[in-house]
């Protein structure tokens, strides 16, 4: 999956963002589909620099970019929009849900979010201000699950892979290739290879 550019220009100069803690849902509470640009033009013509949000999710799952991602957003006040990244998905979830590809394509928005930010809250416009947004219908609780789930498998993944690492710094170290345990993800210096090269030498002469 990857994010659509859109190369929107905006109004003056925005402001960079210096601290990254929150994820804040929104619908564009239209009937249909919109673009990003689309939006972007709505915002504008209300004085704003341009789209309030960074991202926005098109109802075939197609993520496009809003407002640079490193910059601070406008589309939660003055309570949600320093240390945030603003998302929002297209159509109006107070009538219906949103779309399966819609689902996937946040799912793998956060996930990516997460990989560069670290752990982020996730939340809903709602929780920030008084508003329905992202809509009674929009799954919050669902998308939450499956981001905590997805963090357990990469979790027990990470830990399965690691443990072969283990066994096989075990299996040198009573094979006499290393005399000491050895962190198995640290880069080896050229000193270590050459010890365990020397060793192997010693091994093989029998001394």
């Amino acid at each position: 999956m990857q994010i659509k550019e859109t190369g929107l220009k905006f109004n003056g100069p925005l402001k960079p963002r210096t601290r990254t803690n929150r994820i804040i849902i929104h619908h564009t509470a239209t009937p249909g589909d919109v673009a990003a640009e689309t939006v972007h033009t709505w915002h504008l013509n209300q004085g704003w620099a341009g789209i309030g949000y960074h991202y926005l999710i098109r109802q075939d799952g197609t993520v496009e970019r809003g407002r640079p991602e490193n910059v601070i957003g406008a589309h939660a006040g003055p309570e949600g929009n320093s240390d945030s990244i603003g998302i929002a998905l297209a159509g109006n979830f107070e009538i219906v849900r949103p779309t399966e590809k819609q689902m996937e394509a946040l799912v793998w928005l956060i996930r990516d979010l997460i990989k560069r930010y670290g752990e982020l809250q996730i939340i809903g416009h709602r929780d920030v201000i008084a508003t329905s947004c992202p809509g009674k219908l929009f799954p919050l609780e669902e998308v939450k699950r499956k981001i905590k789930e997805e963090n357990k498998n990469v979790d027990s993944h990470a830990g399965s892979k690691g443990s072969w690492k283990l066994d096989i710094i075990r299996e040198a170290k009573d094979k006499g290739l290393i005399t000491i345990d050895h962190d198995p993800d640290e880069i080896a210096p050229k000193w270590f290879v050459l010890a365990v090269a020397l060793n192997l030498l010693k091994l093989k002469d029998g001394k």
